[in-house]
């Protein structure tokens, strides 16, 4: 059996974007691929046609689509060098696939960035992100849109700052953008903006017979809040009628059951930002409790083999389906007109998308240790209808996860182990612990490429969901003011018994690695113990106290998480910031951060690097340019080729 290689993720097909078409009787979705040499990402069109996939066009590094109607799809598109250039004039080029005729055709131009979310008729409900000035891209004539265009290119060498978040991961800076809504007539090519040129737009759902747009937001203030409220657009009156303007819950999702809007919100009271929230219905501009949740709605099993997002939510005959995490895997759930929960299927892994057709449900789904696929439940039994990855481990070793679950007086710890390949037991192996961000998300028995690659070079890899993880409910999540206490114990208690029932294990070459909250408890390991022979940092947080002030989520997130205010609780920040205790740490420590990581900003990096090697401890940085927090995940082919490298020869040259 062979190893398996660091760059075969660059073979790897991610699906996403599973979308059904109106009557809910065709699907479509994309698959993305690396493309090491151009150092990005590419991506094919696809139907499902009678239980097989067939790819209809190579949209190059567009992947959003929609269904214009039940037999043509609606896309971003640049067919050549002359139209790329266009784009780069913040134009929206679109294209039209005709499905029966297998053709291709050029739709229409729309003059800004922008996302078509829905065709009715001759109309388009769009959504664009713009500043006040940027209104100008399809108000002004095309001599005076060019000579705003010439102005625009000025403004980029300064950013005039006036709220906050001044910036977001993965979008820039983001001042004075605000998230707006329009209907775009194609017949006379006129925009109706429907909401205020100061208001942000949030969540977009359309009713089933395309009268009515609900959509949640805000007027946008100089700090943004983390509430919403709720609003229904009329298309017929072109009127607006206010459904919710209480500044009470964060509203995460809408649902239209027949004659009832359902919410998914939080009141974000009892378990702070974090909480996870129920079902109301909206009634008479109140949210009523419709069904008490308390969990996931959604998959926060966490894996670095997936590019892009699907639906995880879906209406079907009156019903919704959507996913829940549960413990270490996810579960499909359906809520009734009448309130019923019922659970439809459990997935041993994370269920990834859903869509129900003529009453079949089709998924997307990392099952078990396989990558992504689309599948269809007969049952409680799963069909794989996709094989995109069906070679990619031909012959190769793929660790299964062995569940290891440490317990004590009130609380589980579940984690897994995985075992190197070619396993001696009368030998030892040097062992990785690997942490998960959030820290509200969990590990699960899925295919996680980092932790097979350093199972097929040697390595024991073990994970685990300490308390702060995801899956239990709220009360074991949250962690809030506890930061580097019960969740390090839990770690630290799961790695004692890690060692305890695997003897082959060898103790002087254990090593411990992470991301985000994963990089924090790492900062924070290493300051409090030293048993680990190195370490591993990666987008981390070490100093609550200036994250607070240059993360983009910091200006909440630090109070909520901490617990305090960095000003007047000073102290209890400093107490929970791993920096504090760098000049205990003797470990030899890496950091991979990135620039343009806006979540943990790399001056968190930074600021730990610099102390640490003031003090002659033996530390490297690794400093990605251009990338984003999702470096592990979505960042491009190449630096994610040398990040992984780096981890692992930092384990490699420090085994002894």
């Amino acid at each position: 059996m062979e190893k398996l290689n660091l760059k075969d993720f660059i073979d790897f097909k991610y699906i996403s974007n599973l979308k059904s078409n109106e009557k809910q009787t065709r699907l479509a979705f994309v698959s993305g691929k690396a493309l090491e040499e151009k150092n990005e990402y590419h991506y094919d069109l696809y139907t499902i046609e009678n239980h097989k996939a067939k790819k209809l066009i190579n949209l190059k590094k567009h992947s959003n689509f929609i269904w214009e109607n039940d037999d043509t799809l609606l896309f971003a598109y640049a067919k050549n060098n002359k139209e790329e250039k266009i784009e780069k004039d913040k134009v929206s080029l679109y294209y039209r696939y005709h499905l029966n005729e297998e053709k291709l055709e050029k739709a229409f131009d729309l003059p800004m960035p922008a996302q078509v979310i829905q065709v009715i008729g001759n109309k388009l409900v769009i959504k664009a992100q713009l500043t006040p000035d940027e209104h100008q891209l399809y108000l002004a004539n095309e001599a005076d849109r060019k000579t705003f265009l010439k102005e625009q290119k000025k403004l980029k060498a300064y950013e005039d700052i006036t709220e906050i978040p001044f910036y977001s991961n993965g979008n820039g800076f983001v001042t004075q953008k605000r998230s707006q809504l329009f209907i775009y007539d194609t017949s006379t090519k006129t925009f109706d903006l429907i909401v205020d040129p100061d208001f942000n737009v949030n969540i977009v759902t359309l009713s089933k017979d395309l009268k009515h747009i609900y959509y949640t937001g805000k007027q946008a203030k100089h700090v943004r809040s983390l509430t919403s409220h709720v609003f229904v657009y009329h298309l017929e009156t072109k009127t607006t009628e206010v459904l919710y303007q209480k500044d009470d819950y964060n509203i995460s999702s809408i649902f239209l059951l027949k004659d009832k809007v359902i919410v998914e919100a939080s009141d974000m009271q009892k378990f702070g930002l974090n909480e996870d929230g129920n079902f109301y219905e909206l009634k008479h501009k109140e949210l009523v409790l419709f069904k008490t949740f308390g969990l996931t709605v959604s998959s926060s099993v966490g894996s670095d083999s997936r590019l892009g997002g699907n639906p995880s939510t879906v209406v079907y005959k009156d019903k919704l389906y959507f996913v829940k995490t549960n413990d270490d895997h996810t579960e499909l759930i359906t809520l009734d007109m009448d309130k019923n929960l019922e659970q439809v299927f459990v997935m041993d892994g994370s269920i990834e998308g859903i869509q129900v057709l003529n009453d079949e449900i089709y998924m997307v789904g990392l099952y078990k240790q396989k990558l992504q696929e689309v599948y269809k439940l007969n049952g409680s039994k799963l069909t794989q209808i996709t094989r995109f990855n069906s070679i990619v481990f031909k012959n190769k070793y793929i660790a299964k996860p062995k569940t290891i679950i440490y317990k004590d007086r009130n609380h589980e710890v579940k984690g897994f182990v995985l075992y190197p390949k070619d396993f001696d037991p009368n030998k030892t192996y040097p062992a990785i612990l690997d942490i998960h961000g959030g820290p509200k998300t969990v590990y699960g028995k899925v295919y996680y490429h980092e932790m097979q690659l350093w199972a097929n070079l040697g390595y024991f890899v073990c994970f685990a969901n300490p308390r702060g993880s995801d899956g239990k409910g709220n009360e074991f999540a949250d962690i809030r003011g506890k930061y580097g206490t019960i969740d390090y114990d839990d770690l630290m208690n799961f790695t004692d018994l890690v060692i305890k029932k695997t003897k082959q294990i060898d103790v002087k070459n254990f090593f411990v690695t992470g991301g985000s909250y994963g990089g924090f408890m790492t900062n924070w390991i290493v300051g409090h113990t030293h048993r680990f022979k190195a370490a591993a940092t990666q987008r981390s947080i070490s100093n609550w106290l200036s994250f607070h002030g240059t993360s983009d989520i910091g200006f909440y997130f630090s109070k909520d998480q901490t617990a305090g205010h960095p000003l007047m609780d000073t102290d209890l920040l400093w107490q929970q910031s791993p920096i504090k205790y760098a000049m205990d740490v003797k470990t030899p420590l890496l950091f991979i951060h990135s620039d343009e990581d806006y979540r943990c900003p790399i001056e968190q990096a930074m600021q730990y690097y610099t102390i640490l090697r003031e003090k002659g401890l033996e530390t490297k940085f690794v400093w990605f340019k251009g990338e984003t927090h999702e470096l592990s995940r979505g960042g491009k082919p190449q630096a994610r080729i040398k990040r992984l490298k780096e981890i692992t020869d930092w384990f490699e040259t420090h085994k002894s």
